[in-house]
């Protein structure tokens, strides 16, 4: 039989499974006190310590009902879990309203989103359409069904709130709905913080020790760059040394925007964390996040910090990415991708920008540690051109608000500057160009020759690169890619031949990659085709280069893996025409854009060419710098009585990936097949488990799929994960293989 709760028995927040009795439960206030010291020391990084400190405060006063306490000792629940599940008790809601009956007001709708958003995310203001209208906070603000409580705690004098920002213009809305979401990221980090540590010490006890300080690191990473210093004295490490000479006097410049424009094998990646933790110490700033498009820049780059901090990067490091490999995963890593409590984070643009713009509260909880932090945009012209505004002023807002430095790194142009016909770009005078004179870093660099090879067939192409013993050949799509290495394979001997493209899992391209580095550096011939892939930051150096129609950013990129390293006089990108267009999308568009520019300028690869390119690219296109409207979910009229904020439908419309295809489980290896079998004997796939799949997917579109599964090929586990049933479509060579599939490659998208 369960006790009764009456109101005067002690009120819990958390209870412990047996053998545990009542005695070793949570008391709620003990709860609400730490939680309320956590939050405020999280939201004083951008001056909001006392909101911290009341939504810690009140966030679970609905647990002081007798439902909820009655639910507690019946269940021996450790935690009230997700609200909407049925049989929870509803404790959110009360705390909502209470904070708009003791605030009230713009103030108090805030504190009311946060303590609503709690467990099941930050809900919209009002409903869009009856189907979820529940879930909105103004249905929960007026919602009968809430349970009634007998008693509260005393409450002291509630301090007076005051918005650590002065909200206006046109983007009055996005400013008060963007300081929501960090104050709602401070309270979900210290519920779960103060949740853990009662629930599971020794995992607290795990996330809480010593990580090495700004300073060591910064002392690592001098005595391993003086130490290479002295290596290798060529023309390309002189001007290495230049642009890190620079990144060390530009650290004592106060935090703002900064840019640094260094061309591909200019030795931004390491100049940049000298800056980053120059800066950081200089300005008490507290850690570095490096953001960059692709996971084989994150993989590169965080291999790079890996080797140049030594022992340090072990407890300083974290690397957050859905392809991370098992021996990087540890489990420090897995606990600071939960919050970004470490003093180095490395991750993908997906992660960083989708949760700037969040309202669930796994990507919200870890906003708030970007406060007081550099933000390094790796490869900063890639933002896609739908989503430009809402990231601009993203950005803005941590630099002008929350303490950031924000350096745009590019290895072309900054295509992010303020100008005529751009007027949603940084103000130029506001960024700081970290290496002065980009004109002659760019001559300096230039360490290739470029052509052009007209129209070229498949078959004159393949001739081409069988006649050069080091090569690469870099193309617009998969089934170009699969195609022209057949061709090359009847022409030069296969064992130097190679392919590279999706149709590949992430574990197969790694170990592709590796062998084909082995070859270069041994000088053995190496001709590899490849799919725009190649051109994500990938350290590779080949003699030659072609390059199908692309755009002059994609030109630069695809130049970056020729004569990287300046050994010889100068390198070769040939740039060909192809018989089909590149395919229908920003891909097409850039490609007839690069044309268009090709009788004005010689050489794409001068910053004047890449400057009119990316005006015609991103600085013309105004009807789609907010193609989604994500703006329009946070209402700007702040003259309004009540805030009209849609978190949801802002998170759902900010999407930087809207892909259709869907991923097959290749069993390309014993760990592979392993993963393969525990899936098709119904386990469940848990977090961990999805982690390790992603290594081995190759994601197809919805045509290609069905023609695998009339081919009986595949099967779909309840994940939403196809398993590749037959292996001998997958080959060694090109991954998978339509031709071993049976399949028509001219019926499919590319």
């Amino acid at each position: 039989m369960t006790p009764a709760i009456t109101a005067s028995t002690a009120y819990f927040a958390h209870t412990l499974p047996p053998p545990c009795t009542v005695a070793d439960w949570e008391p709620l206030d003990r709860h609400l006190e730490e939680v309320s010291t956590l939050a405020a020391d999280f939201a004083d990084a951008f001056g909001a310590a006392e909101w911290g400190r009341v939504l810690g405060r009140w966030h679970d006063l609905g647990k002081y009902s007798e439902e909820f306490q009655n639910y507690l000792v019946s269940s021996v629940n450790p935690d009230a879990g997700e609200e909407e599940t049925p049989g929870r008790v509803d404790h959110s809601t009360f705390g909502a309203r209470y904070a708009m009956e003791k605030i009230g007001g713009h103030r108090g709708q805030l504190l009311a989103f946060c303590v609503a958003g709690h467990h099941s995310g930050l809900p919209n203001a009002y409903a869009t359409d009856a189907s979820r209208e529940c879930s909105t906070l103004e249905f929960r603000l007026n919602k009968k069904s809430v349970p009634s409580l007998d008693s509260l705690p005393r409450e002291g004098n509630i301090p007076e709130l005051k918005l650590p920002l002065t909200p206006s213009g046109l983007n009055a809305g996005f400013q008060v709905a963007f300081f929501a979401r960090m104050l709602f990221s401070t309270l979900i980090d210290a519920d779960r913080l103060a949740t853990e540590a009662f629930c599971n010490p020794a995992t607290s006890a795990e996330r809480c020790q010593e990580k090495p300080r700004i300073g060591a690191l910064l002392s690592a990473l001098d005595t391993y760059l003086r130490h290479k210093s002295g290596v290798d004295n060529t023309a390309v490490n002189r001007v290495r040394a230049k642009v890190l000479a620079d990144c060390i006097a530009a650290a004592d410049l106060t935090p703002g925007f900064f840019s640094l424009n260094v061309p591909t094998g200019g030795g931004k990646t390491l100049s940049s964390l000298m800056f980053s933790l120059r800066h950081a110490l200089a300005y008490d700033l507290r850690r570095v996040v490096v953001a960059a498009p692709f996971t084989t820049i994150i993989e590169q780059t965080a291999d790079q910090y890996r080797e140049a901090l030594g022992p340090l990067a072990d407890r300083a490091l974290t690397e957050h990415h859905s392809s991370i490999s098992p021996a990087k995963n540890t489990r420090y890593n897995q606990l600071a991708t939960e919050n970004w409590d470490a003093p180095i984070i490395v991750t993908t643009n997906l992660q960083l920008y989708e949760s700037l713009f969040a309202a669930a509260t796994t990507p919200c909880r870890k906003l708030h540690r970007l406060a007081s932090s550099v933000i390094v945009l790796d490869e900063a012209q890639t933002i896609p051109i739908e989503f430009l505004h809402p990231t601009l002023l993203a950005l803005h807002e941590l630099v002008d608000h929350y303490g950031c430095t924000v350096v745009l790194c590019t290895a072309t142009q900054p295509a992010l500057e303020r100008r005529e016909g751009f007027d949603i770009g940084i103000d130029s005078g506001v960024i700081r160009e970290i290496t002065g004179n980009t004109h002659e870093l760019f001559t300096k660099l230039q360490r290739v020759q470029i052509t052009r090879a007209g129209k070229l067939s498949d078959e004159d192409l393949a001739d081409r690169l069988a006649r050069e013993s080091g090569v690469l050949c870099i193309v617009n799509t998969r089934r170009h890619a699969s195609k022209l290495y057949d061709l090359m394979v009847g022409r030069a001997a296969s064992d130097t031949c190679f392919h590279l493209s999706t149709w590949m899992c992430a574990e197969h391209r790694r170990e592709a990659l590796s062998a084909i580095r082995q070859r270069l550096k041994n000088g053995k011939p190496c001709r590899l085709v490849s799919t725009q892939l190649i051109e994500a930051g990938v350290d590779i150096d080949f003699p030659c280069v072609y390059r199908a129609p692309a755009g002059f950013d994609s030109v630069a990129q695809a130049a970056g893996r020729c004569n990287r390293e300046g050994r010889m006089a100068s390198g070769r990108v040939c740039l060909f025409d192809t018989e089909t267009l590149p395919p229908h999308g920003l891909l097409r568009h850039a490609a007839q854009l690069g044309c268009e520019l090709t009788e004005q300028f010689a050489n794409p690869l001068m910053p004047e060419a890449v400057e009119a390119y990316f005006r015609l690219l991103y600085w013309s296109q105004h009807h789609n710098w907010d193609r989604e409207k994500v703006l329009a979910q946070f209402d700007d009229d702040l003259h309004e009585r009540k805030l009209r904020l849609q978190f949801r439908d802002a998170a759902a419309r900010y999407k930087l990936i809207r892909d259709d295809q869907i991923p097959v489980l290749i069993a390309y290896n014993d760990e592979a097949r392993t993963i393969r079998d525990r899936l098709l004997r119904g386990e469940p796939a848990d977090f961990r488990l999805l982690r390790l799949v992603q290594r081995y997917i190759v994601n197809v579109w919805p045509n290609l799929l069905r023609e695998l599964i009339s081919k009986n090929l595949v099967t779909e586990n309840e994940s939403g994960i196809w398993l590749l049933l037959n292996e001998s479509a997958y080959t060694p060579k090109k991954g998978l293989s339509l031709e071993a599939s049976g399949i028509d490659s001219e019926l499919l998208i590319a």
